[in-house]
């Protein structure tokens, strides 16, 4: 994906300033009423991929929770979003309700969730003592964001993961 993303910017830094008006105007356009976009680069990389179980880190800021979000947002029907402590999800459904654009959908009572108009449920939890996770079992998810999963327990990401749906489209990101 990175290669074809290079190419692409490639051909626009020698693109005629009229030309390259027309391609801004072209992808507002495409993209307009779109909830998220993925930045190029890792996360369009990420966000493309084909992969069952995905681990993608970096340092802070890099877009890891945004990736999350925007695959729970835009790609998928059911996800639980995870942190270890309940208290870690301010962040995250704070900037849910700011992608998604309202606060329309979302309940704050534990454990969090939003359901936006198109049908899509995204459930925020947490599992800060090893057996906590077992409070997601038989809810099966086709998207299991885990936010930070070097905080959890490899037990806990093995039996998270064992609740998510089957079928293609499921997808494990960490």
């Amino acid at each position: 994906m990175s290669n074809l993303l290079d190419d692409i910017l490639e051909r626009i830094e020698g693109m005629s300033p009229a030309r390259l008006a027309e391609v801004e105007r072209l992808a507002i356009e495409g993209t307009q009423g779109m909830k998220w976009i993925p930045s190029p680069g890792p996360q369009s990389d990420a966000y493309f991929s084909k992969a069952d179980v995905l681990l993608y880190g970096g340092q802070g800021g890099g877009g890891k929770s945004d990736l999350l979000l925007g695959l729970a947002l835009t790609a998928h029907k059911r996800s639980l979003i995870m942190r270890r402590q309940y208290t870690d999800l301010a962040a995250i459904t704070d900037r849910a309700k700011e992608i998604h654009g309202t606060s329309k959908g979302f309940s704050g009572s534990p454990p969090p969730k939003l359901r936006t108009d198109d049908g899509r449920l995204i459930d925020f939890g947490a599992a800060k003592d090893v057996g906590d996770e077992q409070h997601w079992q038989g809810q099966a998810h086709d998207l299991l964001g885990l936010d930070e999963a070097v905080h959890f327990a490899e037990s806990q990401v093995r039996f998270l993961m064992g609740w998510s749906s089957t079928g293609r489209d499921r997808r494990t990101t960490c």
